[in-house]
């Protein structure tokens, strides 16, 4: 029984722990579940709160629309109101204006042959004022369209003086750029010259010393000479030639290059006092009559280095020498490009005055210019202003026309109502002196035209309307 029992408890075991886990894993999606409702519960709550306040601002817009509308349809019907008002306006003055048509239309064919020379006369005299309006116009668009041009041309000539107003700037600039260079490089020449100076004082220093060398060899030659002519001399003239020989030996050297090539040559042959002395005169002569102290220099410097044996130091001599020559040569060209340089700069300094000169000039001639294209202006809008003054005054006088033709037909229709019924109820006998009747009859018309013309002028202000409404649209038009 025990054994059976822990088989069934066994064999139940395994699907309670299956049971088990299955509940667990139930409650793990119940969780699950329950998580997800939530949060789409909140997701739905927070969606309606939208949904609310957007159905609130839906709702307030609708008001909004409804209250415009309601105002749009107030301001339409105000609108049409006035309208079906400016239109009943319009057909009324359209109306009084075919009525008014009518009546003239009618007057006109009944009088169509009375007043047609005035009329012809009035209306030449209109058709010569408008030809001369229009010539008028004419002349001032001529004018305008002249004046136009001149301003284009003026702007063109004044964008090519600003351009070589520019360009002459550039080519100031530059030339006071090369203007600065080159008096540097002036002043660099000039510090070089005063070293070139020093230098070259110093040459001379050492060539006025070995000048006064050569005088104290001449001085030395005289006393010889001197010595030679007295006797008082206690010297062996062996002895005097060995000297004058050594003296001779170291004039030679210096006057070598100067002399010719068989001087030496005599020399060595002379054996005579006398001869020597006359080699030391010649020698002193050349010394004296050099083509010059820097020559004697070079050759007194190549013998004794020759006879010193150190060339390296008369190379150094020769060297310092060319590149003497050299920097004087240079100097001098530097100073050449320097006074073309300055010239160069002078002539831009002038070119540049001239420039400015020009540009003051044409600035002057762009203010006349420009004045003039004012007063032009200034012409052009009274002409035009004027145009406008003459046409409201054509338009004036042109109503003033129609209605002093009108007042003039009225009062002849009333003038021959009169003489119809005087005529129709007259008799025969008094039909001749119908003259001397009518003009006694004219004479008061006379008198009283004006009470006529003030009657027939208010008399068109009470029926004519419109025209006071078409003269106050001229006005509001010409106005604009």
């Amino acid at each position: 029984m025990l054994n059976e029992c822990n088989v069934i408890t066994n064999d139940l075991s395994s699907p309670v722990q299956e049971l088990e886990q299955g509940r667990h894993e139930l409650r793990l999606k119940l969780e699950g579940c329950q998580s997800q409702l939530e949060s789409q519960v909140g997701d739905l709550e927070r969606d309606a709160r939208e949904l609310s306040a957007q159905v609130e601002r839906l709702s307030q817009a609708l008001s909004e629309a409804e209250r415009d509308k309601s105002r749009a349809q107030l301001e339409h019907s105000e609108h049409t109101q006035r309208l079906r008002e400016q239109l009943n306006t319009a057909m009324e003055v359209e109306r009084a204006m075919s009525s008014e048509l009518q009546a003239l239309k009618q007057e006109l064919q009944q009088k169509g042959s009375i007043n047609r020379p005035q009329d012809e006369e009035l209306i030449s005299a209109m058709r010569e004022q408008v030809l001369r309006l229009t010539q008028k116009e004419q002349v001032l668009e001529e004018r305008l369209e002249s004046v136009c041009q001149e301003n284009t041309e003026l702007r063109a000539s004044l964008a090519s003086l600003h351009t070589r107003l520019a360009l002459h700037d550039q080519l100031n600039q530059q030339q006071s750029q090369q203007l600065a260079e080159a008096w540097q490089e002036v002043e660099a020449g000039r510090g070089r010259s005063q070293q070139l100076q020093a230098q070259v004082e110093e040459l001379q220093e050492e060539l006025s010393l070995q000048e006064a060398r050569s005088h104290g060899d001449a001085s030395l030659l005289s006393e010889l000479e001197s010595s030679l002519d007295t006797a008082e001399l206690g010297v062996s003239r062996e002895e005097m030639k060995q000297e004058m020989g050594s003296i001779l030996q170291l004039l030679l050297p210096l006057t070598q290059e100067l002399s010719s090539p068989g001087r030496s040559e005599v020399v060595d042959q002379q054996e005579d006092l006398e001869a020597m002395l006359h080699q030391l005169k010649g020698a002193a002569q050349t010394l004296a009559q050099g083509s010059g102290p820097q020559e004697l220099s070079r050759a007194f410097v190549d013998r004794m280095g020759d006879q010193c044996g150190n060339p390296s130091v008369v190379q150094e001599l020769r060297d310092q020498n060319v590149q003497l020559q050299q920097e004087n040569t240079e100097l001098r060209q530097e100073l050449q490009s320097a006074q073309e340089q300055a010239a160069v700069a002078q002539q831009a300094i002038r070119d540049r005055d001239e420039a400015i000169a020009k540009k003051n000039l044409m600035e002057a001639e762009l203010v006349r210019s420009k004045n003039d294209m004012m007063s032009l202006n200034n012409q052009l809008l009274e002409a035009i202003q004027r145009k406008l003054e003459l046409s409201q005054e054509l338009e004036a006088w042109q109503d003033d026309i129609q209605i002093i033709i009108n007042q003039q037909l009225r009062s002849q229709q009333q003038s021959e109502l009169p003489q119809k019924k005087s005529t129709s109820n007259g008799i025969s006998f008094f039909r001749r002196p119908s003259k001397t009747s009518s003009t006694w009859t004219r004479q008061p018309s006379t008198s009283s035209s004006s009470s006529i013309w003030s009657s027939d002028a208010n008399q068109d202000k009470n029926q004519s309307p419109w025209r006071d409404w078409l003269r106050r649209g001229k006005g509001a038009q010409y106005d604009k």
